[in-house]
């Protein structure tokens, strides 16, 4: 049964500057943003900022799937990595795990996508 869905359509070009700095994996929004595997996974990838554009844009879909308003859990909460076929998974940590259940969510669903100028994410919540 669905118990949520979220979206959110990002502006790359929002990204860039952060990801511009010479040394912008010590830049405090990356840290506390994104999971030590979501930066490792954006940074094996040819071009990261694609990668970390669609990873927040789907940690904002999650907020939304769980209908959380972003006092509840942190983004850095919600891990988005890939399953070896390369479909994006969701994997919830501290208390945004501790909302799903309270929830009774068991599993949540998102597809990403990235053109050139945005990320997109769509994220359901069973």
């Amino acid at each position: 049964m669905i118990k949520g869905i979220g979206t959110d359509l990002l502006e790359i070009r929002k990204l860039r500057p952060i990801l511009d700095q010479e040394n912008y994996l010590a830049d405090s929004f990356i840290r506390r943003t994104y999971t030590k595997s979501e930066i490792a996974e954006a940074e094996s990838r040819d071009v990261p900022l694609y990668c970390y554009a669609t990873r927040f844009a789907g940690k904002e879909a999650v907020f939304k799937a769980l209908n959380d308003n972003g006092e509840d859990c942190r983004l850095s909460e919600i891990e988005i990595l890939s399953e070896n076929s390369g479909k994006p998974c969701v994997v919830l940590h501290g208390s945004a795990r501790t909302l799903a259940e309270k929830k009774e969510i068991s599993r949540i669903l998102i597809s990403l996508s990235c053109e050139d100028a945005y990320a997109l994410a769509y994220a359901v919540a069973e």
